[in-house]
């Protein structure tokens, strides 16, 4: 492996460090999709308590939830006898999309870029090549493979990292758009109760 990473030129230490990069943004995002997990009768339970305006028992309930929905429980719960009650819900779900989308961009940026990055090792070791044929004045395989190695070597590293990171890309992107709804549905269930 070593061997590879060295025939590929310069170009393989960028896509080392997407990489990583994005192995690490993974990690920190599964465990985070981990720890959201919202158990319905929880919820049920809170809303029904919050119905009959038993707030303190409502509020020990809330602090089971997962941190992003606790945090809309907690406000509306706070603000339940305000007349902005409707209006502080949603600007506070509001607040907890970022957190759900938290590190998303940078690792669609990584798939773009590593893939780049490898074209541009192809690039470099197809320059290697001619080069190699230009210096010797002839072509053959041993005179161009250096160049060519380079130009697959840093072309396979770059979808090798690109290809995971735009899966979880797409994977993570599911998983916000369905909290996000459920968000949506519990901030209503709220402001039913409410009315």
């Amino acid at each position: 492996m070593i061997e590879y990473f060295l025939k590929g030129g310069i170009i393989m230490y960028p896509i080392l460090l997407c990489s990583v990069v994005s192995i690490t943004i993974i990690i920190e995002r599964l465990i985070f999709f981990s720890t959201v997990k919202i158990n319905p009768a929880l919820v049920e339970k809170t809303l029904e308590l919050i119905s009959k305006k038993e707030m303190d028992k409502a509020k020990k309930i809330v602090e089971k939830l997962p941190v992003i929905l606790k945090d809309i429980f907690i406000r509306g719960i706070d603000e339940f006898f305000s007349i902005n009650f409707e209006e502080i819900l949603r600007d506070t779900a509001e607040q907890q999309i970022p957190k759900l989308e938290r590190f998303l961009p940078l690792l669609a940026a990584i798939a773009s870029v590593s893939t780049l990055l490898g074209f541009t090792g192809t690039v470099f070791g197809m320059i290697k090549a001619f080069e190699s044929i230009a210096t010797a004045g002839y072509a053959s395989p041993q005179v161009v493979a250096k160049g060519i190695a380079e130009a697959l070597i840093t072309t396979a590293a770059g979808l090798i990292v690109a290809i995971p990171t735009i899966a979880f890309y797409h994977y993570f992107n599911y998983r916000v758009n369905r909290y996000i709804s459920r968000l949506e549905h519990y901030v209503q269930e709220l402001i039913n109760v409410h009315k």
